[in-house]
């Protein structure tokens, strides 16, 4: 992979959905420059997934833009986004349990398949080559993240914080130019979620990729993101750097309420 591939900004303009009479997300914009590592957090129920479903896809907004680099990604299906350049992780890990985690790892490239339905079903020179190369990138990955000891070994059989860094592993064997971290911090204990720190990092400095990162943890979002977007009620109520975020009036309130 090319760390020089991803050169290319990932903006929202006026963000906005509805479910029935629950405006869900209202006017939400926010840009993340191409290498640049910014955090998205507010209290339960506030529509960070909601944000990250409407920017890969599963959801359309009702109105707004999304753009990633000069092309707009308004009306494209989840595989059309992916392909484009968007990746992300998920609140519940989605792993495919009953493969090893090479295979898990694998598994996304086929989105960029080299080879075409024909050579699918005999074993052709190119089917080969391109099967070599994406095992070579899936180890990379592995190696990446500390799992390549356990290539082998099913997904499922895991603990539970080597399967939080498998996914993101899968997420980044698409190739993005954008990753969407959805609270990867989730349920790691305190060891696990320092190494999670230390793990995104060497991604960024790696890949020179845009990351945004839902979490609730504190420390991890303060540790490591250089910007941060506070949702409540679905709308930006705040947005700048870790310590001017940690004074706002209003991020205070929101997290902790008022008398």
């Amino acid at each position: 992979m090319d760390s020089n591939a991803s050169a290319v900004g990932f903006e929202a303009k006026g963000l906005s959905i509805a479910f029935g009479g629950l405006k869900a997300v209202q006017g939400f914009g926010m840009s993340l420059p191409a290498g640049a590592l910014h955090g998205l957090i507010g209290p339960n129920g506030a529509g960070k997934t909601t944000i990250f479903n409407l920017m890969t896809g599963v959801y359309s907004p009702d109105k707004g833009a999304l753009t990633l680099g000069d092309k707009s990604l308004i009306g494209l299906a989840p595989h059309e986004i992916a392909r484009a350049g968007v990746a992300r992780t998920f609140q519940n890990i989605r792993l495919s349990g009953r493969l090893t985690v090479l295979e898990n790892v694998m598994l996304p490239m086929h989105i960029r398949v080299g080879y075409n339905f024909l050579e699918c079903i005999g074993r052709t020179e190119r089917r080969e080559t391109w099967e070599r190369l994406a095992r070579e990138k899936a180890f990379d990955l592995l190696s990446l993240l500390g799992l390549a000891d356990r290539a082998q070994l099913h997904a499922h059989s895991l603990p539970y914080g080597d399967q939080r860094r498998l996914e993101i592993a899968r997420a980044l064997a698409l190739e993005p130019k954008v990753l969407l971290l959805d609270e990867p911090a989730a349920g790691l204990n305190s060891g696990e979620k320092v190494a999670l720190m230390e793990t995104v990092t060497k991604i960024r400095k790696r890949f020179a990729m845009g990351i945004l990162l839902i979490d609730h943890d504190m420390r991890l979002i303060m540790g490591v993101c250089e910007r941060i977007v506070v949702l409540d009620h679905g709308e930006v109520i705040a947005e700048g750097e870790p310590k001017a975020i940690q004074r706002d009036p209003k991020v205070i309130e929101a997290y902790l309420g008022t008398e």
